[in-house]
């Protein structure tokens, strides 16, 4: 890794005040990442939170090594639960959201400095660019900038509400209630290392988190719909490969778009089995 470049205090415009930065890390067992996410945003981090789920390798003795400070969560089986406890931690105004499996960009870190310098808005929005099975995904929607990665923590804390806490709903609210914001170009952004092969995202994402979703959904109430299970998949498909252009990704690009296809059916059919499941429950104590 380059050799880290320690950036200027940030001293806030409007209080001449230093403005300070906790970045928070929700992490299980992540000892292959963590050095590398952490070493790549000490340069702008005046605070670093480790929000651990009891990982059984060498995550917190390396974030410890590198200054991080460890509190703890049960673990729950994705991060979203866990996100309130682990931001509730930070001392101070600005938090950074960072995932284990990211690392910030020296040019990110820079301007993220000037934004909290400058003290202007309350949340930013930073692009993420995946890679997804050793390449780097540029088109199909993936390379997006609607992330809300920097905020002030009390601004999060006055528009959370339990829905932030159902899979791949985290920051909705300050996704829809903060209009002082800033979406930054996509020549800023995080890297994120999500899935390094196929068969890493089959087991995690479509074995694991759309039966996490699905169960999210029953619990609304949500009510299945056959026509979700049939079109949604062939939308997100045709949106992703032939609108969004990822077939400028290669065959890479075709590959991931197919799994998110079968992705959104899997969520579609274990709403299915549950609501299915429940009715005939239902009807066994009629009886």
């Amino acid at each position: 890794m380059k050799p880290i470049r320690i950036l200027p205090a940030q001293i806030n415009m409007k209080t001449n005040m230093p403005s300070r930065i906790s970045v928070v890390i929700n992490t299980l067992n992540e000892e292959n990442n963590i050095r590398d996410c952490i070493q790549s945003i000490k340069s702008i981090a005046d605070e670093i939170i480790v929000c651990d789920m009891y990982s059984q390798d060498k995550t917190v003795e390396i974030a410890k090594e590198l200054g991080a400070i460890i509190v703890y969560h049960e673990k729950t089986g994705y991060v979203e639960p866990a996100r309130y406890y682990a931001i509730s931690k930070a001392s101070y105004e600005w938090v950074l959201i960072m995932d284990a499996d990211e690392v910030m960009t020296e040019k990110l870190a820079e301007k993220l400095a000037d934004i909290v310098n400058e003290d202007k808005v309350d949340v930013v929005f930073i692009g993420v660019l995946y890679n997804y099975f050793g390449k780097l995904i540029k088109h199909g929607g993936f390379f997006n900038n609607n992330w809300p990665k920097l905020f002030r923590k009390k601004i999060y804390l006055q528009t959370y509400d339990k829905q932030d806490e159902f899979i791949h709903h985290g920051f909705i609210n300050l996704k829809k209630k903060v209009s002082n914001r800033i979406k930054l170009p996509l020549t800023f952004f995080i890297e994120h290392s999500s899935y390094p092969s196929v068969e890493s995202y089959i087991h995690k994402t479509i074995g694991k988190y759309a039966l996490i979703e699905a169960e999210g959904m029953f619990r609304r109430g949500d009510k299945f719909k056959l026509s979700k299970l049939i079109f949604q998949p062939l939308r997100v498909f045709i949106t992703a490969y032939m609108f969004k252009k990822g077939f400028l990704d290669g065959l890479a690009g075709f590959i991931l778009a197919v799994l998110y296809m079968v992705f959104r059916f899997v969520v579609w059919a274990n709403l299915w089995f549950l609501v299915n499941q429940h009715e005939q429950a239902g009807l066994a104590e009629k009886r």
